[in-house]
């Protein structure tokens, strides 16, 4: 069988299984997944993918096999992380997701349409999602909708200007709730999600800058004994600290972890870095293959400098 033969297979095929699925692919997509005839193989053929701790994005190879994988045994995500070693099953379906589901700008027909159908309910739990989705021209995921819905056509959503008292409100929000964006909008009522963590990062919280001091070095090492290096934000709620979580988790890993090298570079330690560098491109490949106590921003203002 001739290769434009089994290519216009492939891409009838595909469509098929799209159309089965609701999936509403452009043409383009059809045939850019068609064209290496996947659905003509077994996705144990598939070449085993790079692991993810070095490769981060998703290779032509890896997202035919998940595709497959999907066709012959439907939505088994934690089954199919065994076939990706390194991604886990949220990563895996928020890919799947994302190649087979429209991610493009919200058009003002799809607007209409959710506001049609929404009329002026507010309670997200009286509300029948899957139908709304049905509803749509493209084929967005619940998840998308709702955010959508919630962020920029709530019929309760004020997007004016805050006033103080919404401003103070939101201050002994944070105090109490942290930083759950989530039970902190529903309290307010009048602004989503996004409008309150807005409003905090850009214009409202007071975030210590500058050097940290030894006492606040201590806590931070006393709260990471107690919790671990994967728990920052219980770290600073322990902390009561001033500091975002992102400044207490750099300062723990490039000042602080006792199992980070800190000793001066050598010579021979530098040119094999930078040879690695240049070959993989990417600094945490780097330390992964030197097998490296490093920390990535030492890595990089050492290779910086050269």
């Amino acid at each position: 069988m001739s290769s434009a033969v089994l290519n216009r297979l492939s891409f009838a095929l595909f469509h098929s299984i799209a159309r089965k699925n609701s999936l509403h692919l452009r043409p383009s997509t059809c045939q850019r997944f068609s064209t290496s005839s996947i659905f003509f193989r077994d996705p144990n053929s598939v070449t085993e993918p790079t692991p993810y701790s070095i490769r981060r994005t998703w290779s032509r190879a890896d997202t035919e096999k998940l595709l497959i994988l999907v066709t012959k045994y439907g939505n088994k995500w934690k089954v199919f992380a065994n076939y990706f070693p390194g991604r886990t099953s949220f990563c895996i379906r928020a890919h799947y997701f994302s190649v087979t589901h429209d991610t493009t700008r919200w058009t003002l027909e799809e607007k209409k349409i959710l506001q049609q159908r929404l009329g002026s309910e507010q309670d997200p739990e009286n509300i029948d999602w899957e139908a709304i989705q049905s509803s749509l021209p493209k084929r967005r995921t619940i998840a998308r909708i709702k955010q959508f819905w919630q962020n920029s056509i709530h019929p309760t959503l004020n997007r004016g200007s805050w006033i103080p008292a919404e401003t103070e409100r939101l201050k002994k929000l944070v105090s109490k709730h942290g930083k759950d964006w989530e039970t902190i909008a529903k309290e307010i009522g009048t602004r989503s999600e996004d409008q309150c963590r807005n409003k905090w990062a850009y214009e409202v919280s007071t975030l210590k800058k500058g050097e940290f001091s030894k006492e606040e070095d201590d806590a931070l090492l006393q709260a990471v004994k107690k919790y671990g290096i994967d728990e920052f934000q219980k770290i600073q709620t322990e902390m009561k600290s001033q500091r975002s979580i992102s400044q207490l988790r750099t300062r723990y890993h490039n000042f602080l972890d006792p199992d980070v090298d800190r000793s001066p570079w050598t010579e021979e330690e530098k040119k094999v870095a930078g040879e690695m560098f240049a070959e993989l491109k990417n600094l945490r490949a780097v330390k992964i293959k030197m097998n490296s106590k490093r920390s990535i921003r030492d890595m990089y203002n050492q290779l910086r400098n050269r």
